[in-house]
């Protein structure tokens, strides 16, 4: 009966969700197709996209106009009655035939297909095409091609800035890695570097893993068997450890977008107010970090040198991620309370995840939006797993924790669907009638948006009021602050290939956005911007734990899809981490594709998901472990990761 109704309530609610999500896809896929603020360059006709054959560069680029001549000698033996030449460019162009102007296009319709018929210019003989091609912040490229002429644009093209020295022209595909990734020792290399040190660790854990299953185990391995709540104190223990260590060893300036960060605490301690988003180059940042940041540095200013105060500010964020550990042990505890292994694997994977490490040893709002983005979550999954109530107390103090993520950073707002719909479920399920559980649900929903925005709402109708529009973008034009950054476009290969980061890791965004989500979660690919000397991290462990990390991820994608099949265990936390994940990985996406810069394929953006990865990845390693020989072989790899994770960031 129960069942049965369950089924008539969320029917509907899921044949109207996946109604909005197909919507969504194709009109998704329309814009991408056709909006010319959008850089997808898709070969078609048997020619490629082609660009200026010069390498990219790492630092920003500021207002520009780059332009490129793109030629094409051809034979004619015989008039044809019609030679179509078809072509796009990016994003202006001026087409030459022998000498002679053929065509102008404009910047607004790049993405539009031209088609020309030149055949009426045509004689025996050779002939000369050239297109001259401009963009404004962003490379020049162009595809053509015309099927009775036998031209398609790829290698056979030349290119030339001035018209007097010209080089083979390249496909946009055609990528190479940042000089700066080509200094540090290769990935495979430096996991073979290591190999004696790592494969005495796995033979350790596999055997003790072994004896561990045995009946009757050695009585000192039992006592040195570790509980889950020993093994937390011994987690953030090394964190506090690391601290104490790196205080005086990292460089000051070490962080993404250092400057602007102080830039703006110091605005608001010295002037008492929040900037407008057009003030510098972080301001656009929502205040609470700087808030609390600046009030610290107002108490310890007089106190300290300069160097110290902001050594002294690092560790704010280093303890937000210190509370990241807490919350992922507290995550498996809600999750398996039954299985000490797991909450073991929960509290090392969640403890040790390698972009909680290093983003939390700089300035910078990042830290606190995913603790309180965490905290958030664990909350939630108090709540669906039933641990706590989904009454008036709990939907104040969520929405409470939300407000002040959104007053530390934008991102926490892809949370809120998934939360609400599992939480609404939830409720619905455990109401006594149908009505009973809507209104609690039409409660517990006003009462948390309502806090939420109480607490945040202030700032976004603000930016309305100030900047016309709630939320404002680093790259937003409204903030005049113009600049952009390689490549500058983006193309179907970016979206679908992966594995450069296995073997050149640092800044291997450039290469695609499976790169560099994986190279910035399992390790400090992008260097903490800072490239002017190397943060002081071990490289040799960095770069092997990117092999490493291939494990834990299998973990993370196995229980990923497994949350999709399963109909038992705690499948419900498990799909609403899904959701979470997947809500934030399109957002990603989106962003890399209408952003195309080198910076946006970012993990730390899902900083505040690490109790989803926590779980998921818990669950995979689960299901991986069920025999007794690749339970070992598990604990092994795990061993070797956890060690390998922590050392990197251990500042020699």
């Amino acid at each position: 009966m129960i069942n049965n109704r369950r089924k008539k309530v969320f029917l509907p609610i899921f044949s109207i969700g996946a109604f909005i999500i197909l919507l969504v896809i194709v009109v998704g896929f329309n814009r991408i197709l056709e909006d010319p603020r959008i850089h997808l360059l898709i070969n078609e006709g048997g020619a490629e996209w082609i660009r200026f054959p010069e390498p990219f560069r790492l630092p920003v680029r500021w207002s520009e106009q780059l332009s490129t001549y793109f030629r094409y000698r051809f034979d004619v033996q015989m008039v044809p009655e019609k030679a179509v030449l078809n072509f796009r460019v990016m994003k202006n162009a001026v087409i030459y035939l022998d000498g002679s102007v053929l065509l102008r296009t404009t910047e607004g319709k790049w993405k539009e297909p031209h088609r020309f018929d030149i055949s009426r210019w045509l004689s025996l003989g050779e002939h000369e095409l050239i297109f001259e091609v401009s963009n404004f912040n962003g490379h020049p490229a162009l595809i053509a091609y015309s099927e009775q002429l036998s031209i398609f644009s790829g290698s056979r093209w030349a290119a030339s800035k001035d018209r007097r020295e010209w080089y083979p022209a390249l496909s946009v595909d055609r990528i190479s890695p940042f000089s700066i990734s080509l200094t540090f020792l290769r990935a495979d290399r430096a996991i073979g570097s290591l190999s004696p040190l790592l494969l005495s660790i796995f033979v350790f854990f596999f055997f003790w893993s072994l004896r561990l299953n045995d009946h009757l185990p050695p009585s000192w391995m039992k006592k040195a068997s570790l509980s889950a709540g020993s093994v937390r104190w011994i987690v953030l223990g090394g964190w506090l450890l690391l601290a104490f260590n790196n205080f005086w060893k990292i460089p000051l300036e070490m962080g993404m977008d250092f400057k602007g960060h102080m830039q703006y605490i110091l605005h608001v301690a010295e002037h008492g107010r929040i900037p407008l988003a057009t003030a510098g180059w972080q301001m656009f940042q929502p205040p609470l970090y700087y808030l609390v940041t600046s009030s610290i540095y107002q108490f310890i200013e007089p106190l300290f040198s300069a160097e110290t105060v902001i050594r002294i500010l690092k560790l704010f964020p280093f303890f937000c991620g210190l509370i990241q550990v807490e919350l992922s042990y507290r995550t498996v505890r809600v999750a398996y309370p039954d299985r000490e292994g797991m909450q073991v694997v929960g509290t090392l994977l969640g403890g040790l995840i390698p972009m909680n490490l290093y983003m939390s040893q700089s300035l910078g709002n990042e830290p606190l939006a995913g603790c309180l983005t965490a905290m958030l979550i664990l909350l939630a999954l108090r709540i669906i797993s039933r641990v706590s109530i989904a009454n008036r107390e709990s939907a104040i103090l969520m929405g409470f924790v939300l407000g002040l993520a959104l007053l530390t950073k934008a991102t926490p707002i892809l949370i809120i669907l998934p939360l609400l719909f599992f939480i609404s479920s939830e409720i619905l399920k455990g109401s006594a009638t149908p009505g009973e559980g809507v209104r609690l649900t039409v409660r517990f929903i006003a009462i948390f948006l309502g806090i939420a925005l109480t607490v945040s709402g202030w700032y976004y109708l603000r930016n309305y009021l100030e900047m016309g529009g709630l939320f404002i973008g680093g790259w937003d034009s409204s903030r005049e602050i113009v600049w952009w950054q390689d490549p500058g476009y983006r193309t179907p290969r970016q979206f679908y290939t992966f594995g450069v980061s296995l073997f050149y890791p640092v800044f291997s965004s450039i290469f695609g956005f499976w790169d560099g989500i994986y190279s910035s979660f399992w390790s400090d690919a992008y260097l903490s911007a800072y490239t002017f000397s190397r943060p002081p991290w071990n490289y040799r462990f960095m770069l092997s734990g990117l092999w490493l990390s291939l494990f834990p991820s299998a973990a993370i994608l196995i229980g990923f899809f497994s949350s999709f099949r399963k109909n038992h265990g705690p499948v419900v936390l498990l799909r609403f981490c899904t959701a979470c994940i997947t809500f934030y990985l399109v957002a990603t996406f989106y962003l890399f594709l209408t952003v195309p810069i080198w910076s946006n394929a970012k993990a730390s953006y899902a900083l505040g998901l690490i109790p989803c990865f926590t779980l998921i990845g818990t669950e995979g390693f689960d299901l991986l472990t069920r025999q007794r020989f690749v339970r070992a072989v598990a604990y092994g790899l795990l061993a070797c990761w956890a060690v390998a994770s922590y050392v990197s960031y251990f500042a020699v």
